[in-house]
């Protein structure tokens, strides 16, 4: 679980990151979309063993894959929200001539919102396979290495416990997610 926390905290920061650099260089989303999407074409399990070699066999490499495995939906739904937001209200923070702070922090981010929390929601799943994937390929313990060692034993009781701890993991940061939207999405959360 601290593997999949650990992985989706630096997604966040980092996409939330490469967000605000893209407003301040509105080309560069133009760049940055399309090769986000093509690098998705990539199976990441063959990248478990260059993060291994990168960060060793401990904690990093398990952060690393969970951080990679999140980031790509968080980015591209902050990227969507933002697009999605109406060119009247771009114009008019051009009008005001507000400060590209103050539209990061008062405009884009909330009405990004509902994007956003989707992104969060689906990487939340995604980093406890991330950090399972990684356990495959160079772990001394851990939920993947437990998967990968039930199946090579043909051990279902460790498989099916395996299974169901890291879907109760994946559940509860889901759920944590949803909670968080609840709370800081209330303006829109009580439309749907």
């Amino acid at each position: 679980m601290l593997e999949a926390v650990a992985g989706l905290l630096i997604a966040v920061l980092f996409s939330f990151a490469t967000m605000v650099f893209c407003f301040y260089k509105p080309k560069l989303m133009e760049f940055i979309l399309p090769v986000m999407v093509t690098s998705q074409v990539i199976p990441l399990i063959v990248l478990a063993p260059f993060f291994i070699i990168l960060f060793g066999i401990g904690l990093g490499s398990k952060i690393a894959m969970a951080a990679l495995m999140c980031f790509f939906p968080i980015f591209v739904n902050f990227a969507q929200g933002y697009k999605a937001i109406n060119s009247n209200i771009h114009e008019l923070m051009q009008i005001y001539n507000a400060p590209l702070s103050v539209r990061v922090k008062e405009v884009y981010f909330p009405l990004s919102m509902p994007s956003i929390m989707a992104g969060l929601k689906i990487s939340a799943t995604l980093s406890v396979i991330g950090a399972i994937v990684a356990e495959f390929n160079g772990a001394e313990r851990g939920l993947g290495k437990n998967l990968y060692l039930a199946a090579k034993r043909l051990e279902p009781d460790m498989m099916m416990s395996s299974l169901i701890l890291s879907t109760l993991i994946g559940f509860i940061l889901f759920a944590i997610i949803k909670l968080i939207e609840i709370k800081k999405g209330e303006w829109y959360y009580d439309k749907e």
